[in-house]
């Protein structure tokens, strides 16, 4: 299993909950975050810019798909366009139901 994580330009939230949806993604975290990247325009003072960061499971198949679909919703080609990170899952478990692996996903 894996997980996603990506940061994102606020505005792409909705084209990318909608794409995700579409994909048949039930689920996903979405939690505001500032930071700050490589840009050389900001001032002395570090402008943490808002960003949203999004966070979701899937199974070893379908991770580059998903890699693939949020790469195509979120670019622009400018700065600020945001980052992905995929991660190894060792285990997955639903608290409510005690069911572990994908069928918790």
């Amino acid at each position: 299993m894996k997980k996603i994580e990506c940061l994102i330009p606020n505005k792409k939230l909705h084209l990318l909950e909608d794409a995700l949806r579409g994909h048949g993604i039930r689920g996903m975290t979405v939690s505001d975050v500032r930071g700050f990247g490589n840009e050389q325009t900001r001032p002395d003072s570090f402008l943490y810019l808002p960003k949203i960061k999004v966070e979701l499971y899937c199974n070893e198949e379908e991770w580059e798909l998903l890699v693939d679909l949020i790469v195509k919703t979120c670019y622009t080609g400018s700065m600020g366009d945001g980052k992905i990170a995929v991660l190894d899952v060792r285990e997955i478990v639903r608290i409510r139901t005690g069911e572990r692996g994908t069928v918790a996903v």
